[in-house]
């Protein structure tokens, strides 16, 4: 398994907005939603896309462009 690096700054972002976007669509379903146990599928199924998703943008963060200067011409 390859190793990933990424900053606390990173994550604690990635996780912040990932949770907040989460609530807000796991309660939508409560709104559109009545019966229980779809409420309880729905909700069940979000969070494990929203792993995924996570997990996507970890990864993607470490293979991203990376930019260089160019040396100044003596």
């Amino acid at each position: 398994m390859e190793e990933i690096k990424i900053t606390e700054e990173f994550l604690d972002n990635i996780l912040t907005k990932t949770s907040r976007t989460l609530v807000g669509i796991v309660c939508k379903r409560f709104e559109i939603l009545e019966n229980k146990e779809d409420i309880k599928k729905s909700v069940k199924e979000l969070i494990y896309e929203n792993a995924r998703n996570i997990k996507a943008l970890i990864e993607s963060y470490n293979s991203g462009v990376k930019f260089v200067t160019p040396k100044d011409k003596e």
